[in-house]
């Protein structure tokens, strides 16, 4: 008699499909409760990206659960994202380079005071 093996099916997290997509990425650490950045920007590109978050190639190891400041530009005129995100994963590719998967962040909506009329 053979024994079966039962694969469990993992349920999926990710919110929307995956395009393979290769575009310019600029990324630092995003400024936590200081006044300065704490890098300058990095520049790379990513593999994969979709709706709510994006997969790139970098050569700093970021930590998980980090936040970073994302600059994703097509053809370097397009912004098709500014903004934070959030390190969800770090996977060491090769020994210099690294692939991170972010998810983006919600941007916090723009407030105004309203005018006083007297």
């Amino acid at each position: 008699m053979s024994k079966k093996t039962t694969l469990k099916k993992i349920p999926e997290r990710r919110d929307g499909c995956r395009v393979n997509r290769v575009v310019a990425v600029s990324h630092r650490l995003a400024v936590v409760r200081r006044t300065k950045p704490l890098a300058d920007w990095s520049l790379s590109t990513t593999k994969n990206m979709s709706h709510s978050g994006l997969l790139f190639l970098s050569a700093i190891p970021y930590r998980k659960n980090a936040v970073l400041e994302l600059q994703v530009v097509m053809s370097g005129i397009i912004d098709l994202y500014n903004g934070q995100a959030r390190v969800m994963r770090v996977q060491e590719v090769g020994n210099t380079s690294f692939e991170i998967g972010v998810r983006f962040l919600p941007s916090k909506p723009l407030t105004r005071s309203a005018k006083k009329y007297r």
